[in-house]
């Protein structure tokens, strides 16, 4: 099946950069504000959700209204789910299993903790999902280990669902060996890949938050 990108409201600057992660075959879900960055990435929204309170109604006119144009899914304003995770929602129940959500950070911090979380749901649900942004990619990780090209400058293991324990990681500037890590004290910041080397990341209890900077 076809992967699925939501798009949010968030910052993206570099669409060149962005555009590269992306494949002819995507389902684009642009949620609300979102709409904005569909010129910028050149595709043609095939679903558009939203309470339209941050889309600038000059860009929701050009899609709405017409045969043949996305669907369009009008949210009402007071809602439990935040516009994206709406989208992910649906697209969940529509069949994908495969996503990337784009424009999800920056600006307010609250949304993009938000978005976050939204890869622990879809990990949860054993969907894979990764998050990307103008500098890094980020994505869950428990037992099923993450290998890192030695091609990015830094990547993070972060604990943003609780304390986690068998955290191992291969092959980087600063090993762990069935490692405990605390919510309270993120010790996987700014780790490196050594040179030539593939790092590894597994975790046996729990799971963490990958962030592979560029």
């Amino acid at each position: 099946m076809k992967r699925c990108v939501i798009v949010s409201a968030g910052e993206i600057h570099d669409y060149k950069e962005t555009k590269f992660f992306l494949q002819p075959d995507d389902f684009f879900i642009f949620c609300d504000g979102g709409l904005s960055h569909a010129d910028g990435l050149c595709v043609v929204p095939e679903l558009i959700v939203g309470d339209f309170d941050s889309c600038d109604p000059a860009a929701l006119s050009k899609y709405a209204g017409t045969a043949g144009h996305p669907e369009i899914v009008k949210l009402p304003r007071e809602k439990d789910d935040t516009d994206t995770l709406y989208a992910a929602k649906l697209a969940v129940e529509r069949g994908f299993s495969d996503f990337i959500l784009l424009g999800a950070m920056g600006g307010r911090f609250d949304h993009a903790l938000a978005n976050i979380s939204i890869l622990l749901y879809l990990d949860g649900l054993g969907k894979k999902a990764v998050l990307i942004d103008d500098y890094s990619k980020m994505q869950i990780v428990g037992k099923e280990p993450l290998f890192i090209e030695d091609n990015c400058s830094y990547f993070s293991v972060l604990t943003v669902a609780g304390d986690v324990s068998g955290v191992t990681i291969k092959n980087a500037k600063y090993p762990l060996e069935n490692a405990s890590l605390s919510a309270n004290f993120q010790l996987g910041v700014s780790n490196e890949v050594l040179p030539g080397k593939v790092a590894e990341v597994c975790v046996a209890s729990g799971r963490v938050l990958v962030v592979v900077v560029k």
